[in-house]
């Protein structure tokens, strides 16, 4: 399964003073490598369940705000996090057709010390 995240325009309909305006977006361009399934590591603390340093699983990445992700712990609770308060930490998510357990960094147990 491959994500693409395009940048084609959108509409957004709402009302205003009663009257009906209509505009056009274009979603922001996705400045990150983090893919749902992934495990990342929070830098800064949100709250009391999801503290500074802990680990946590991509749960979604939405089309239209690729820069704002999804994260969920262990017991399913999830928050939303912006990408530059996440480090990534283990790619899990399959990317350009290569398998993940295949990258060098996810298998640092065989490299030479």
């Amino acid at each position: 399964m491959t994500i693409q995240f395009n940048r084609n325009p959108y509409k957004v309909t709402y009302y205003k003073d009663g009257e009906k305006k209509v505009i056009r977006r274009r979603p922001p361009l996705k400045l990150h490598d983090i893919l749902p399934q992934d495990e990342v590591v929070l830098k800064k603390e949100k709250n009391a369940d999801f503290q500074a340093g802990d680990a946590f699983r991509v749960k979604h990445i939405n089309q239209r705000h690729p820069n704002v992700l999804q994260i969920t712990n262990e017991d399913g609770v999830s928050t939303f996090a912006d990408y530059y308060d996440l480090k990534l930490e283990k790619k899990f998510a399959a990317r350009g057709g290569v398998d993940p357990l295949d990258l060098p960094e996810n298998n640092r147990y065989l490299l030479w010390p």
